[in-house]
């Protein structure tokens, strides 16, 4: 076989695995994010079916999350689905924001305030990431949009855009706490050396999942 015909195979493998790799890396997050929401899912129709056969039996309900459940909180476990319908995403959150949270999901902050409790509840995702995409598009909300969160307990939180802006890579304000519910997602911009930020408030009680 001469140089010519090896050269030109090498350059028809190398063509290949070029845009393939990223199909594979994005398929591959896909599944993990769709199995992570499908998991929350099934474990919250499963809590509320059990809540309602123990109504119906006439027997107390436990509003407090107990120990076992409470272990969803862990990092990386998912503690809420995050969706925002102007722009198409619905996401799982979950605690923590390493990389390979990041790789699969949204994720909470944990030093930040808890989802629909009083503070600054910050969510972080990605920009143009080859697992899926997450907040690619969150440049494209605009005030008055709607945020919706349903949690652990089968709670759906939703909130209103307020504002968006950008601040620099290591602006820390948009952690800041204080004594109201507020909503708080990011995600980079002008490839990384920006944050693009979205802040919302809550503006409605709290209703049950399916309701």
């Amino acid at each position: 076989m001469s140089r010519r015909k090896v050269f030109a195979g090498i350059c028809i493998v190398v063509g290949v695995l070029f845009f393939a790799i990223p199909i594979v890396y994005h398929y591959t997050g896909m599944r993990e994010t769709d199995r992570l929401t499908q998991e929350f899912e099934q474990k919250l129709e499963e809590k509320q079916e059990d809540e309602t056969e123990m109504e119906e039996n006439g027997e107390k309900v436990q509003t407090a999350i107990s120990e076992e459940d409470a272990a969803i909180f862990a990092e990386g476990d998912v503690i809420a689905i995050l969706e925002i319908e102007s722009i198409g995403i619905r996401y799982p959150v979950v605690e923590g924001c390493s990389s390979a949270n990041l790789n699969k999901a949204i994720g909470h902050l944990s030093e930040t305030g808890k989802i629909g409790e009083k503070g600054n509840c910050v969510l972080a995702g990605h920009n143009g990431s080859r697992y899926g995409e997450f907040f690619t598009k969150l440049n494209q909300v605009t005030t008055g949009d709607v945020v919706t969160m349903l949690d652990t307990e089968g709670a759906l939180h939703t909130y209103e855009v307020t504002e968006n802006f950008v601040v620099g890579p290591y602006d820390n304000s948009i952690k800041t706490q204080g004594d109201t519910e507020e909503l708080t997602l990011f995600t980079c911009a002008e490839r990384g050396t920006k944050r693009f930020v979205v802040k919302c408030v809550p503006v409605r009680e709290e209703g049950a999942y399916g309701e």
